[in-house]
């Protein structure tokens, strides 16, 4: 009974502690291991801060929702940090060795969704024990405007309890505070045409596409049983042949990449297209040698409504949907 009592304490222990770090966190995805900072034997949870950016028009009108006329979504639209540049929807190659305490990724700037169904852009992983004094990222957003964030950020001690200092201001003016998640509303202007052209850099279409068995393995590189021979491998896309790395300064053309392992194994890389040009069912014939071929069948165009555009573009995998929306889908296939 004794024993019971003491893992009961133990348990009660453990939720507490990591409650209190479960209402800072405002329900977003992807939270990771947390910094640990151990002080008189308690383990305190330290969360990276991520920061989502909304965009809000004029009328209220969600201008990252590609459905949205005048949104954003296919923009060429990026994030400088730390004299750094980072693409939308394109994952940061950050390896960080593990250890006991949690090393923040910095995986850069994503599309992705609220709760509530709202669209954002998510950037981050900043590391949450870290002080910044006016942090600066700057948003470009493709058609030649730019918003200013930045950040303030201290943690301090008292009574062996962490105490949060965080200002996150939106071109000077405050947006949020004291939080890992913040979630920073812009104000914009719906896009509008000129002479039916988009007045900003469309960006391309790029397909990432993984190959793995049925326990998720890279089937990229040997395996006990199957794997692809990557010299054979090869895209077909309207009657040309593309292999791996061959020609890979030419567009479009079928690369390798390298992302984080702890988000995605190496996935194929096969573009860029013009985000700007219609695509009405398409296909695109992934070969992988022995282990057989897939269809991609895919449609990208732009439509125009009250003189504003909206993004339509769908993907799908051997005549199922796998993707919409996104100028660079992520395509997983089974073998």
């Amino acid at each position: 009974m004794k024993t019971m009592k003491q893992l009961f304490l133990s348990l009660s222990i453990c939720i507490t502690a990591l409650g209190f770090y479960a209402c800072d966190k405002e329900g977003y995805d992807d939270e990771v291991p947390p910094n640990r900072e151990n002080t008189d034997n308690v383990i305190w949870d330290i969360y990276p801060i991520n920061l989502y950016f909304t965009l809000t028009g004029e009328d209220g009108e969600d201008l990252l929702n590609p459905a949205t006329p005048g949104n954003y979504t296919g923009l060429s639209t990026t994030a400088t940090y730390e004299e750094k540049n980072y693409v939308k929807d394109v994952f940061e190659d950050n390896k960080v060795p593990y250890g006991r305490a949690y090393l923040p990724h910095m995986y850069g700037i994503y599309s992705t969704q609220l709760k509530d169904g709202q669209y954002a852009l998510k950037f981050g992983e900043l590391d949450g024990a870290g002080k910044y004094e006016d942090a600066t990222i700057v948003l470009h957003w493709g058609d030649n405007t730019e918003d200013i964030i930045t950040i303030s950020a201290d943690l301090t001690w008292k009574d062996q309890k962490p105490q949060f200092k965080r200002i996150f201001k939106v071109n000077g003016e405050t947006a949020a505070e004291n939080t890992s998640n913040p979630v920073i509303d812009i104000k914009k202007k719906a896009l509008e045409s000129k002479n039916n052209q988009l007045d900003g850099d469309v960006s391309p279409i790029v397909f990432n596409i993984y190959l793995t068995d049925t326990l998720g393995n890279n089937l990229l590189y040997k395996s006990k049983d199957k794997y692809a021979d990557r010299d054979s491998v090869k895209a077909i896309f309207r009657g040309e042949e593309y292999y791996i790395n061959i020609n890979a300064s030419n567009t479009p053309s079928l690369t390798l990449a390298n992302y984080p392992q702890t988000i995605y194994p190496h996935p194929l890389q096969f573009g860029a297209l013009d985000g700007t040009e219609t695509f009405e069912d398409e296909n695109l014939i992934m070969d992988w040698g022995s282990l057989g071929k897939d269809t991609i069948t895919f449609t990208s165009k732009i439509t125009w409504e009250n003189n504003r555009p909206i993004f339509v573009r769908q993907y799908s995998l051997n005549g199922k949907e796998v993707e919409k929306d996104l100028a660079r889908p992520y395509i997983r296939i089974k073998k």
